[in-house]
């Protein structure tokens, strides 16, 4: 009997290529999932450009707003509930854990 010294090389050979074609097969499997996947963005300029001139027509601060609370915090008329407080307290406190 004689054992042939490259029928095991052969072998490995063939599982090696096997293995090479499934991963090869895999990536390009993979790469055709990433193909079919699409973006499609707004091309409607003119919408986009007046909603950003809506935006920035708004003032940051409202300043009637900040002056008629100015001015019922300086006549001691601004009355809060103390749940309100609580409220705001409790949900500042999860707004700063969340960021």
């Amino acid at each position: 009997m004689r054992v042939a010294v490259n029928t095991g090389v052969g072998l490995a050979g063939e599982a090696n290529q096997a293995a090479s074609g499934a991963k090869s097969a895999a990536a390009s499997g993979a790469a055709g999932n990433r193909s079919s996947d699409t973006a499609q963005l707004s091309t409607d300029q003119a919408r986009v450009q007046s909603l950003l001139e809506q935006v920035n027509s708004v003032p940051e601060i409202r300043r009637e707003k900040v002056a008629a609370l100015g001015k019922a915090v300086r006549d001691g008329t601004y009355q809060v509930e103390p749940e309100q407080t609580a409220d705001a307290l409790i949900a500042e406190m999860f707004a700063r854990s969340a960021a």
